[in-house]
């Protein structure tokens, strides 16, 4: 198997279990990050395991957090999934609401050009961290800012099932009766 380049400074396996819960979730968070970037030609979890001797299933675990929060990306090859770093990254606006801080960054990919939007919380040592987030391809951000304008021009008591249906009756021509009996839609009031 081929050797990963690993940060330097990374704990040995002792040290990293004499760590606390939380620090060490932040840890391996902080730690498959620099992994990624260090091998941007993407790795798989069998070659983190045998470079840092942690368990796979510790290692898929934050991985796949990574991945749903579009910290990395995880491509399918075959029965393998490899994981590749976020692209190059421009942050463009910081949004807060209460305890929550929404950043937004654009990312250019091999694949493309995206938005990324991630939420970011207090965690319990006192650092923001990542724990929601999404890459949006650039070419769907004029489509989905005319839907989200939607949903802000209804004002209060818009529903889901509305825009569903809005956006089915465009898309397919349905009508209202139809994705009613197909279950798809509940009758308005």
């Amino acid at each position: 198997m081929a050797n990963i380049n690993l940060p330097k400074g990374a704990l040995q396996k002792e040290a990293f279990k004499s760590l606390p819960a939380k620090e060490k979730e932040e840890y391996l968070r902080n730690l498959l990050i620099k992994v990624l970037e260090l091998n941007p030609e993407g790795i798989i979890i069998s070659q983190i395991k045998e470079a840092t001797g942690l368990t796979y299933s510790t290692l898929w675990h934050h991985l796949e957090i990574l991945s749903c929060t579009a910290q990395c990306h995880k491509i399918p090859r075959g029965n393998l999934d490899v994981y590749h770093p976020t692209g190059k990254s421009v942050h463009l606006n910081d949004y807060n609401k209460g305890r929550v801080l929404y950043t937004i960054s654009t990312i250019e990919e091999r694949e493309g050009k995206f938005v990324s939007v991630h939420e970011k919380r207090e965690n319990n040592l006192g650092n923001q961290t990542v724990v929601g987030g999404i890459g949006i391809p650039i070419e769907l951000v004029d489509d989905l800012i005319k839907t989200l304008s939607k949903v802000r021009g209804k004002g209060k008591g818009v529903t889901a099932e509305t825009l569903l249906e809005e956006g089915m009756l465009k898309k397919e021509g349905a009508k209202s009766e139809e994705l009613f009996e197909a279950g798809l839609i509940k009758k308005g009031k």
